[in-house]
């Protein structure tokens, strides 16, 4: 991996849950030793001060991971904006999953 390529974190994170998705033997690398199959698939050392995690999904157990910094633009909501945020976002007006299962 280039360290001057403009490849984003998410990007990168993202390719990495494709290809373990395809390839049973990196998914099982991953779940052995993150890090070091993070570092052979990207082709380069990690810093020892990045800690790698891999958590994997069950039916009863559901991660939402939050990024380490929220972008800028967030300070200039409107109102109707904040109050979605705020109040809203899962109204069945709104709700891209209302009429679904609860439980997901």
């Amino acid at each position: 991996m280039d360290p001057n390529s403009n490849i984003s974190r998410k990007d990168i994170k993202e390719a990495l849950v494709r290809a373990a998705l395809k390839d049973e033997a990196f998914r099982e690398s991953l779940l052995a030793n993150a890090k070091f199959a993070v570092e052979r698939a990207l082709g380069t050392t990690l810093p020892d001060r990045l800690k790698v995690v891999l958590l994997q999904e069950t039916d009863d157990l559901m991660y939402i991971v939050l990024p380490k910094d929220f972008p800028d633009d967030t300070a200039d909501l409107s109102d109707a904006e904040l109050e979605t945020i705020a109040g809203g976002f899962l109204s069945a007006e709104t709700n891209p999953l209302s009429g679904q299962d609860p439980t997901l």
